[in-house]
């Protein structure tokens, strides 16, 4: 088997200590209590007692109202905060463009990306499949599924549409499909549908507050990874998301994720992905709710190889990229949003150097 027992044990062990905080009977119990705080959650503050004797109000001659100024509501409107849990759940939405939101919730969202600049597309099978140049080598590697040609520069754009349903304001399952263009400089421009995932959330805090929650993700190789399109492997991602508000327009929201090749070339390897980012609602511009949103997400790969234009095989192990992404999020009536921005690589190592991203959720 390709991998290495280190890399195995270490995925295993990673995965096991997951889903065991995900299905401890704890967390098992406050599933049985969807609608109501969990245990997990802080009390409710007791209103302080008093002493004082009831005032009898006295007749007062009627003068004209105050006109209430309205404040900016949340970006989750409190009738969508109720439908998705009510009081056990944050009832501040998740305005992140690249983060994985942490809050299960039923949703569609369709997602456009057009990346530049990728100059190792083969790194850790990570992007696409060992370059397939390979195959004719000495020795000959049959495992090389990747396009024939190496590789200077690929750009692409895809067009991925996601559905996630929630069966309680705990747990909820998604699969996305995407669809992808390739531009690369020396083998074919080609499209074709991507690979597509699957999985699902457990949150396993859901407060006023705070959602920390287990996601596990699966990527079936569904693309064509001879044209680019997919690593032609299966990959397991299990991971955890953070929402933590921190004030009354100020939210936090992180993501900490393993991705574990199955099967491959010697290519393949372990890529460990981090992010924060924080949002601040501005408040309405029209009917509008506004959020800038500034979001720092970074790699590592643990293991695997990469090939340069030249053929080469190098070892990608420790490589590392960090993105800056800046963006805004607009929300449209009480169930709609769209998000726009672009990421900038800070780093010399890159899986592209640009990216731009337009979003449009809408929950139900």
């Amino acid at each position: 088997m390709r991998f290495s027992l280190s890399r195995q044990a270490a995925a295993c062990l990673a995965s096991t200590v997951l889903l065991a905080l995900a299905t401890s009977p704890s967390f098992a119990q406050e599933l049985l209590a969807f609608g109501r705080r969990g245990g997990d959650c802080p009390p409710a503050p007791c209103p302080a007692p008093t002493t004082e004797r009831p005032i009898t109000p006295t007749p007062t001659t009627p003068t004209t109202p105050t006109p209430t100024v309205t404040e900016p509501s949340p970006l989750l409107p409190d009738t969508l905060a109720s439908a998705v849990g009510g009081e056990g759940v944050a009832l501040a939405s998740s305005s992140v463009g690249y983060i994985d939101p942490a809050l299960p919730q039923t949703m569609f969202r369709f997602r456009f990306d057009a990346a530049y600049r990728n100059n190792r597309p083969d790194r850790a099978e990570f992007f696409y499949a060992k370059c397939g140049c390979f195959r004719n080598a000495i020795p000959p590697d049959p495992n090389a599924a990747g396009p024939p040609l190496t590789e200077t520069r690929v750009d692409y754009q895809d067009f991925a549409s996601y559905l996630e349903v929630a069966y309680n304001n705990r747990v909820s399952g998604f699969v996305e499909i995407p669809v992808r263009l390739l531009n690369p400089e020396r083998n074919n421009n080609t499209s074709g549908l991507a690979d597509m995932n699957a999985g699902f959330k457990v949150a396993m805090i859901a407060c006023e507050d705070t959602v920390f929650t287990f996601q596990f993700r699966t990527y079936i190789p569904t693309g064509d990874s001879d044209r680019g399109l997919g690593t032609d492997h299966v990959s397991l991602e299990p991971g955890l998301l953070l929402l933590q508000r921190l004030g009354e327009r100020l939210v936090l929201e992180a993501e900490f994720k393993d991705w574990v090749p199955v099967g491959g070339s010697d290519f393949a390897g372990n890529v460990l992905r981090y992010g924060v980012g924080l949002s601040y609602q501005l408040g309405r511009c029209g009917g509008a709710r506004i959020a800038p949103v500034a979001e720092f997400v970074g790699w590592t790969v643990l293991d695997g190889k990469e090939s340069d234009f030249t053929g080469a095989t190098r070892d990608a192990a420790g490589d590392t990229i960090v993105n800056a992404k800046l963006g805004v999020r607009l929300g449209l009536g009480d169930y709609n949003s769209l998000y726009v921005g672009y990421g900038r690589a800070l780093t010399g190592d890159v899986w592209y150097k640009d990216i731009v991203r337009v979003e449009y959720r809408v929950a139900f």
